[in-house]
This record gives C-alpha cells, structure tokens and sequence, in this order.
C-alpha cells in the first residue's frame, strides 16, 4: 500500500470440442457475493449448490447471475435423486427445482448431480473401490432428469473416467469393476475430471498434464456428448494425503493454468473458490492470484512475476491514473522516491512498460521504487481489458507480469495503509465562513486509532481519499453505517497524481453511531470498506 500519501458455463455455448476452442473459465462453490468479482476477472460460470427444499435460495443464486452476467452450474443439496431397484425418481422439490430452473435456463449452463459418483457413494460418502453407481446407472439417471426438463444438461464431475474403463489402470488393478464402465456415452453433458499437481513433496506437472491429455480424449472419444471440464487445484490440504496438497504458488499457478489451456478442454474451474472441510487455504484468499486463473492472463507479454494490485485496496482491479503497487524481489537495485513533478518514467534505473489489451504499449510514471515494491500511476490512455507489464529493473533483467483494468477501480486509503480498518479521512466542519480540517485518525508508528468526528460542532462533511474513482460515467455513493450520504465531490485531489478525494455530506444521522462502516458504490463497483468513528 502507500502510506506516503497518507500524510462474467457460459456467455456462449460450447462449440464441437474437437475445434478446440478457447477454454472459458468458471469456479467450484463460490458464494453469491462472490459473484462481481468473478464477473470483474472476466469469469463465465460459477458452480453452486441450493437446498431443494428453500425456493428463496434458487430465486437468490440465479438473481445474483443473472446480475452479474454470470452462466450457473446448479448441483441440490440434500440430493433429490433416489435409486431403487433399478430405476430412479426424482423427489417433489427436486422437479419444482428443475421447472424453476428450466424457467431461467438462459442463466444455467447444467445441472450438477453427483461429485465421484464412481469411486463413492454420493449419498453417505463412503469409497466404493469396486464402482459405486455404472455408466448405464448414470445414463438413466440423466434420461430421468430430462424427463423432467428435456434441454437439461448434466454435469457430474468424475476425476479420471478413462482409469475406471476396461483396460484403464484402475480397473485392471481392480477386477471386481469389471464392465460397469465400458460404454460410458450419454451419461454426461460435462465431465469434471482433474490432476492436482501441487503437493508438499513437489509438484508433478509433467505427470499431471499427460493424465490430463489421456482424460480429454477418452471423454471427447468415448463419453459423448460430454465436454471435459478441468478442475485446475487452488487450494492446500495438508492432511488429504501422505504428503498434503499445498496451496500454489503465484509461477505453479500461472504455469499450469496456461499449460491446461493448450489441452482440449471445453472449460476451467478453480476448485474451490473458498475453503471448506479439511482444506486450509482457497482462491478466494489470495486476491493478487486472481488475475494468473484468466484465460487473458495467458496471451503474449504476461507474466506472473508481478501482479498489478491497487495500492489504496490491495486488491488486483485497477484504473487509469489509479495508483497500483507491485511486489515482488530484484525490482530495483534500491528504494529512490520521486522527488519531481510530474512523476519521472524512469526512477534508480528502473522503467515499467504497459501494453494494454489492445496491444498499445505505453510507459508508466513511477513514484517509487525498492526492491521489493514498486508504485506507480497507470497511464491515463490505458485501454480496459488484461494488460501486460514488463518490469526492467535497470540491472540487466526484466520481469513480466499483468493487471487487470477497468474504467473505474474504486478503492480508499487506510490510515495504516493496508486498505483494511480505519479509513485514511479528515472532517470538514464549516461554521459561517469559518472551515476548519481535522484528521480522522492518528497513528503511532503502523497503530493507528480513529478520531470521533463530532457533529454537533457545525455543518460537517467526510473527506476521503481513494484511487480508481475519478473515470466514472454515471455515480458515486457513499455508503455510511448501512445508509446513504450525499457526495459533494469526487474526483482528482490534484496534489499528487493518482490520488482522488471523495467529499461527502453535509453528515446526518450520525450523532453517536460510534465505530461504523464506510464505503463506496463507482458505477456499479463497490470499494473496500473502512471506518470511521462517530461521537
């Protein structure tokens, strides 16, 4: 941060898979606030879980789609489904689910069934090493839904159907599956099959992708009219196996994310958006990974030696003349602040290059530089998109990175800097012709504490401070313990370039709130949220 100045499966449906087409994007089990975020990454789909039994939970997840410009992948949760003596039925919430769900099918992508309905026992969890539910179970079972909603597609995810097939490693190592896996056609619209490469005695890439390879062509060849879909790790286990999955790293997710893309598949999933049962870490968690998961990320100049985050939120969304920070190691040979105005292009050798999405480069004014950070403006005629960034250290080495840039990125300073707890404001209070400033908050070294903002002591306005606001097209709200406060101004604060104030007010109806919420709404994009203290 910078406390120097402190002081959207699908939009369009799979073409054939064997045209190869560019892999859409999506994530397992994401929450619905989840949902502007992913959209913001340029994601397609979000795979999500409802109760059959609580309508109001349909209506709200494809609402949230449906606002967001995201496809669903919607599983039921407790299952509806029940096998028996050969045949299956589907339970009454679980038909109004699927005529509810067929009544907005322009929002959902497929209907997730069962997770390893092959190697488990989806109902009780329990491992099933001689096959659990066959092929020509599962195919019935897809026949029965489509009974109910004739478009449904069906997604299960499988792992690696092509092991359990006759012939496979798994089941010429295990007699007893016999044939239930021969004829695995028409069971499946997509197919989730996965290799999770990163593993505290190192990671198996080279492994990882040739099973990848040998799972695509089995689903493309032998479980038609399946799209195969990978489950790409983002998350870390330690104790699901002997030696625990372990979260990767920015290069291991970068690497694999770009090297699944080059392989048949219809789609990518990071698996799981956040953290659930014994896994310790998630995507969610590491928001300066998020741009390396997109498909853009991917495209000629990227890297993942550097990510653009905005320096006020920390957050990887950032704008024309926003200010954006880079971390990283040997990003200069030493700290040097610019001294000069306007900011230089070049600073202790340093020079940071941005080739935007329409593939126009442009040099960045940089504000300062070390080895380990860098902040800088993003220039002003930055198209929005994912955009490249090459880093010369001035030492001989370039390192290249990404970011990705929307028209407005809104996001407050701190008082501590971190883009989290006590916003970086001051108090306006205006008494006739009188104006008098006071800070909203001290600090102690990294400490810092609020200054209560008393409102009986004239007519008194909010400054913030922020970056990524000043672009927008159509409104800035203020948000103030859960209600609106009008905005005076917002855009450029003119003393240092990047920063924008936010004046709002005059301030009512906050006599003796005490500690509340602060945030602001740019054009649709919500900042992170501070405080602010009233008496």
């Amino acid at each position: 941060m910078m406390r120097s100045l402190i002081s959207i499966l699908f939009a369009v449906s799979f073409a054939a898979a064997q045209s190869n087409p560019p892999a859409l994007t999506g994530t397992h089990f994401p929450q619905l606030s989840d949902f502007p975020e992913l959209a913001q990454l340029g994601y397609d789909f979000a795979l999500v879980v409802v109760d059959p039994n609580q309508p109001n939970t349909w209506k709200q997840a494809l609402d949230a789609a449906q606002s967001t410009g995201l496809k669903l992948i919607v599983g039921a949760y407790p299952l509806p489904y029940t096998y028996n003596a050969g045949s299956w039925s589907v339970s009454q919430q679980g038909q109004q689910l699927l005529n509810y769900l067929q009544s907005r099918s322009n929002l959902v992508l497929a209907v997730y069934v069962f997770n390893e309905p092959y190697g488990s026992d989806p109902y009780t969890g329990n491992v099933t090493p001689c096959g659990n539910f066959s092929a020509a179970d599962l195919r019935a079972l897809r026949s029965t839904i489509q009974s109910y909603w004739p478009g449904a597609k069906i997604y299960h995810d499988i792992g690696s159907p092509a092991d359990w097939a006759p012939g496979g490693g798994y089941a010429s190592s295990t007699p007893c599956v016999g044939t239930k896996y021969a004829d695995q056609s028409n069971m499946a619209d997509y197919v989730g099959i996965w290799y999770y490469p990163f593993l505290g005695m190192g990671d198996q890439n080279s492994a990882g992708l040739a099973n990848l390879k040998t799972q695509v062509q089995y689903v493309l060849n032998s479980m038609k009219p399946a799209v195969p879909v990978s489950l790409n790790q983002s998350y870390a286990c330690p104790n699901c196996i002997f030696s625990g999955y372990v979260f990767p790293t920015a290069s291991q997710l970068y690497q694999w994310n770009c090297a699944v893309r080059n392989i048949a598949f219809g789609a990518v999933s990071w698996y799981p958006w956040r953290k659930f049962s014994d896994y310790s870490e998630a995507l969610a968690d590491a928001p300066a990974l998020w741009p390396l998961t997109t498909a853009a990320s991917c495209g000629s100049g990227m890297g993942s030696s550097v990510v653009g985050l905005s320096s006020a939120s920390g957050m990887p969304f950032v704008a024309p003349d926003s200010f954006v920070s880079l971390y990283g190691s040997n990003l200069a040979a030493a700290p040097q602040t610019a001294q000069v105005d306007p900011l230089p292009l070049s600073l202790s050798g340093v020079n940071l290059q941005i080739t935007d999405s329409g593939g126009n480069p442009v040099s960045a004014a940089l504000s300062f530089v070390s080895p380990q950070l860098i902040n800088f403006v993003m220039p002003s005629n930055v198209a929005p998109g994912q955009a490249a960034i090459s880093v010369d250290n001035g030492l001989g080495t370039t390192q290249l990175g990404t970011a990705i840039v929307r028209n407005v990125a809104p996001a407050l300073f701190s008082a501590d800097g971190t883009g989290t707890g006590i916003a970086a404001a001051a108090a306006l209070v205006v008494n006739g012709n009188q104006q008098s400033v006071t800070p909203a908050f001290q600090c102690a070294g990294s400490a810092c504490t609020p200054t209560p903002i008393d409102l009986s002591s004239g007519t008194v306005y909010l400054i913030l401070y922020g970056t990524g606001i000043r672009h927008y097209q159509k409104s800035v709200l203020c948000s103030i313990a859960g209600a609106s406060q009008p905005v005076q101004f917002a855009g450029a604060q003119l003393t240092f370039a990047g920063l924008d104030q936010i004046n709002v007010g005059p301030l009512n109806g906050l006599a003796g709130k005490g500690n509340v919420n602060v945030y602001l709404i740019v054009d649709g994009y919500a900042s992170n949220t501070l405080s602010v203290q009233f008496k």
